[in-house]
C-alpha cells in the first residue's frame, strides 16, 4: 500500500475499519526510510496507536515504529521483542515508578542530570513537568525552587509532588519553616517574599515565555516580578531549567551563555484534527456550539474571549431543560446556592454536567470544577484564557468560539497553546479542535528576558532591583533620574516590589507637599480605618500607584474601591453577606447587569483587589508615607495591620489560605474547634492533616468530601478513614 502522508492520515481518521493494517504500517516505514523522522510521520504513528486494537497481528511492527519515533511511553510492556523491551527500560528515569520517557524527554533529562542548564520549548503535551518530577525523585537536589504562573498551579503541582514522597518538604507559602530538604512551589510574588531562603540546587520556571508578557505594549507588572525572581535565582548560581511551549528563539540581546541553552522541539505525543466551522452569524455559532457540546464525547472545552462570554455560553447550554452533559455535581451545586446565591447560574450548570472556569472564581471552586471535568462528571467546561496554559485537563475536544482572548485577537502562539489542550497522553491520542475563525498564520515567536538583556523594554522597577555592578551603561542612564532624586530612598522603592519607581516618587512628592489638615486622614494606626481615612488611602492608591487594569475589576473609582472594601471588611468573613451586598438592587446599574454579572463582579473584586493587589499597595503607601512624614517631623500612621487583615480576607488568620488547599472558609470555620491554637501555616496544615473522624460530624456529604480530599493531598495515606460508605445526608 504505497501512499502519501495525507492518504494514510485519511485512512486512520476514517470511522471505518482499516482495510489493510499491515500495508498501512509498511507504507509508514517506507516513507520514514525516504523522508526521515518527520513530525507528520510521527503523528501517523500516534494515530495508529490510537487504533491499536486494529493492529493485533501487526502489533510488533507498530511497536517497532513507536520505538523508531521515540514514543517509548506508548509501547506496551507485554509481548515486546527483547530489543524493544531493552529500549523501553533504557528510558525509565531512576526512582520514578511507572514512568517511561520519550526519546526527547530522556535526552533533556540526561542533560539536566549531568548538570547542564536547559531552556526547553516543547508542545503542551510533551511532558515538561514530568522531567521536573524525575529530577526531584533522583535525590540529587536538596533544595529545588519551582516558579509557576498561578496559585492554581501551586496546588496542582503540590498535589502531584506529594504523591512522590521524595523526602522533601513542599513549601508553598511565605512564613512556613524551612526544612533540610525543600521543594519551593511558588509564584514569583511569593518567591520574592521569602526571607533568607536556603540556596537552591536547581530552579525551574514554568511557562517561561511569561518573562516577556506584555500589557498595552509594555512588560506587564507580573512579568516584571517574574524577571526579578529569575534575576535573584540566577544570582544564586543554581542550575536552571526553564520550560514553555512554542518558542522558536530568544532575543538577540539575551546573553549567549543563556541563549545557547535553548532547545526547541516539536515532539508531541498526541495528534490534533483542526476543523474550521462554517458559520456566519451569532445564531449559527450558538446552534453549532450547542450541537457539538451535546454530541461530542471525551470531554469538551469551550474557549471564550472573556468571563462575560463564558457566562453567556453557559446560558446557551442550560436553557434547554432536558439537556444534560454529564452526571453533574449536584452536591456542590446545592452547597454553592446556600453559601453564595440561589440565583447564581453556575450551580444550575453543575447539575447539568457543565462547568465554567475563569480567574475570578474562588480558587477552591476552580479546582473543584476542573476535577469534575477530569473525572467525567462534567462533560463540558466553558472557560476563558485561564486554562490555556498550566492546569492539566483531559479534554478530547476544544471549541474556540471567539477571535479574541483577554481582549486581544489571539495569535499563532496562543492558538498553538489552545490546540495543545486537545488530547492528553494515555487518555486521548487524538484531539479535535473546532474553530469559528481561521487559524492565525504561523510566525516566529522570539522571547526576550529583560532581567538578562536589560533591554529598553525592561521596566525601571526591575532594573532598580538589580545590583549596581550588574547594570549596563544604558540601564544606569535610564535609572539616573530615579537614583539622583532625594525625595524617596532606594531602600523604600526596592521594598515596594513591582511598583513603578517613578510613580512612587510622584506619590512621595505629593505627600511632601500635602497640607497638614489633609494629612490628618492618613495618620491612623487603628485595625480598621474609618470612612474618611479609607477614602484618603484609596485615593492615593488609585491616583498614583494603581495596578494594571485597575478599573476593569469591579471598582471604577477610588470612592467605589473604598466602598467595596468596606463591604468586604464589615462582613467579617461572611461571604454570603458580601454576595448579598454586591447583588442587591441598584437603580444605577439594573438593566445593564444581570444577577450573574453582579456575582462575577463580587468574585472579581475580591480576587483582584482584596486577595492580591490592595494589601501590597497599602503596604507601599505605608512605607512611602512613613519615610516622607518622618522627614517632615510628623508621626506617621501604620497600615501594616490593616493590610494583614486584608490578606486574610478579613477572616480568621490563615483560613483563607486553606482555600488554596481545597477547603473554602465556610467549611474551615466549622473545623475551628479542631484546629484552634495554630500559630503558623505549618501548624494549621498539620491539624487539618490529622483531623479525627468526629470533626466531620454535622457536615453534609459535599463538605465531608471536600475536607477528605484535602486530607488526602496532605497525607500520602489519605487519612485513616474512608469517604465511601458514609451515609449521604
Amino acid at each position: 500500500m504505497a501512499a502519501t502522508v495525507n492518504e494514510l492520515r485519511d485512512i486512520l481518521d476514517s470511522p471505518n475499519p482499516i482495510p489493510d493494517p499491515f500495508g498501512l504500517l509498511h507504507s509508514i516505514t517506507i516513507l520514514t526510510a525516504a523522508d526521515g523522522h518527520t513530525a507528520a510521520l510521527r503523528e501517523l504513528v500516534v494515530r495508529a496507536l490510537d487504533k491499536v486494537e486494529q493492529f493485533q497481528k501487526e502489533k510488533p511492527l507498530l511497536m517497532a515504529l513507536a520505538r523508531e519515533f521515540g514514543l517509548y511511553p506508548y509501547m506496551e510492556q507485554e509481548g515486546l521483542t527483547l530489543t524493544d523491551a531493552l529500549a523501553v527500560e533504557m528510558h525509565r528515569p531512576d526512582n520514578l515508578d511507572g514512568v517511561v520517557f520519550s526519546s526527547i524527554q530522556a535526552a533533556v533529562y540526561l542533560d539536566l542530570m549531568e548538570g547542564r542548564n536547559v531552556i526547553l520549548s516543547a508542545p503542551t503535551s510533551f511532558g515538561k513537568s514530568l522531567i521536573v518530577d524525575a529530577l526531584i525523585a533522583s535525590g540529587k537536589y536538596d533544595n529545588v525552587v519551582l516558579i509557576v504562573p498561578t496559585i492554581a498551579l501551586i496546588d496542582e503541582t503540590r498535589r502531584r509532588l506529594s504523591d512522590r514522597q521524595t523526602g522533601h518538604k513542599i513549601y508553598t507559602h511565605p512564613g512556613q519553616a524551612y526544612a533540610e530538604r525543600n521543594l519551593f512551589v511558588l509564584t514569583q510574588e511569593r518567591y520574592l517574599a521569602l526571607e533568607d531562603p536556603p540556596r537552591p540546587d536547581l530552579f525551574f520556571v514554568d511557562e517561561f515565555y511569561k518573562l516577556d508578557e506584555r500589557s498595552a505594549g509594555k512588560i506587564s507588572g507580573r512579568a516584571a516580578l517574574l524577571n526579578q525572581a529569575l534575576y535573584r535565582l540566577m544570582k544564586t548560581g543554581a542550575q536552571f531549567y526553564l520550560a514553555g511551549p512554542n518558542i522558536h528563539e530568544l532575543s538577540a540581546m539575551v546573553p549567549t551563555n543563556v541563549s545557547r541553552t535553548l532547545r526547541v522541539t516539536d515532539f508531541s505525543t498526541v495528534a490534533a484534527n483542526v476543523h474550521r466551522l462554517p458559520s456566519k452569524t451569532a445564531d449559527e455559532r450558538k446552534a453549532m456550539v450547542k450541537l457539538l457540546a451535546s454530541t461530542l464525547t471525551g470531554g469538551t472545552m469551550i474557549y471564550c474571549g472573556s468571563p462575560k462570554r463564558v457566562r453567556e455560553v453557559v446560558g446557551w447550554l442550560t436553557e434547554d431543560e432536558d439537556a444534560t452533559y454529564g452526571s453533574g455535581m449536584p452536591d456542590a451545586a446545592n452547597w454553592l446556592e446556600h453559601e453564595y446565591s440561589e440565583d447564581w447560574a453556575l450551580p444550575r450548570a453543575l447539575r447539568k454536567g457543565i462547568g465554567s472556569h475563569h480567574g475570578r472564581l474562588p480558587r477552591w471552586l476552580a479546582h473543584k470544577v476542573v476535577s469534575g471535568f477530569n473525572d467525567g462528571r462534567l462533560g463540558v467546561l466553558v472557560c476563558n484564557n485561564t486554562l490555556i496554559e498550566g492546569v492539566n485537563t483531559t479534554a478530547k475536544n476544544v471549541i474556540v468560539l471567539d477571535r479574541t482572548l483577554a481582549r486581544r485577537a489571539y495569535n499563532f502562539f496562543t492558538f498553538m497553546n489552545i490546540r495543545g489542550r486537545g488530547g492528553r497522553m494515555f487518555k486521548h491520542f487524538v484531539g479535535d479542535i473546532f474553530l469559528f475563525h481561521d487559524a492565525p498564520e504561523p510566525e516566529i515567536n522570539a522571547v526576550d528576558i529583560p532581567a538578562l538583556s536589560q533591554s529598553d523594554d525592561a521596566p525601571t522597577s526591575l532594573l532598580l532591583s538589580m545590583d549596581a555592578q550588574d547594570r549596563s551603561e544604558r540601564t544606569n542612564e535610564r535609572l539616573s533620574p530615579v537614583l539622583s532624586q532625594r525625595v524617596l530612598s532606594l531602600e523604600t522603592m526596592r521594598a515596594n516590589q513591582g511598583v513603578s519607581p517613578e510613580a512612587q516618587i510622584e506619590l512621595a512628592e505629593h505627600l511632601h507637599q500635602l497640607s497638614l489638615p489633609r494629612i490628618q486622614n492618613l495618620l491612623w494606626s487603628t485595625p480598621f480605618p474609618n470612612g474618611r481615612q479609607s477614602n484618603a488611602l484609596m485615593e492615593l492608591i488609585w491616583d498614583f500607584i494603581p495596578p494594571d487594569g485597575a478599573s476593569r475589576h469591579g471598582a471604577v473609582s477610588a470612592a467605589q474601591l473604598a466602598l467595596y472594601t468596606y463591604w468586604v471588611s464589615s462582613a467579617e468573613g461572611d461571604l454570603r453577606q458580601v454576595m448579598d451586598r454586591f447583588t442587591e438592587p441598584n437603580p444605577q446599574y439594573d438593566g445593564k447587569e444581570t444577577h450573574d454579572d453582579k456575582v462575577d463582579k463580587a468574585f472579581d473584586f475580591m480576587r483582584f483587589w482584596i486577595d492580591h493587589n490592595l494589601p501590597m499597595l497599602v503596604r507601599a503607601v505605608d512605607r512611602i508615607a512613613d519615610e516622607v512624614f518622618t522627614r517632615r517631623g510628623i508621626t506617621p500612621g501604620k497600615y501594616g495591620g490593616y493590610a494583614s487583615r486584608m490578606e486574610d480576607g478579613f477572616q480568621p488568620h490563615l483560613l483563607l489560605t486553606l482555600e488554596e488547599y481545597g477547603i473554602p472558609v465556610q467549611i474551615s470555620k466549622k473545623l475551628t474547634r479542631w484546629i484552634s491554637g495554630y500559630r503558623t501555616l505549618d501548624e494549621l496544615l498539620e491539624r487539618i492533616a490529622r483531623l479525627p473522624i468526629e470533626a466531620l460530624s454535622g457536615m453534609d456529604y459535599f463538605e465531608q468530601e471536600t475536607v477528605l480530599a484535602t486530607i488526602s493531598s496532605l497525607r500520602p495515606d489519605g487519612g485513616d478513614f474512608p469517604l465511601f460508605g458514609w451515609a449521604r445526608r
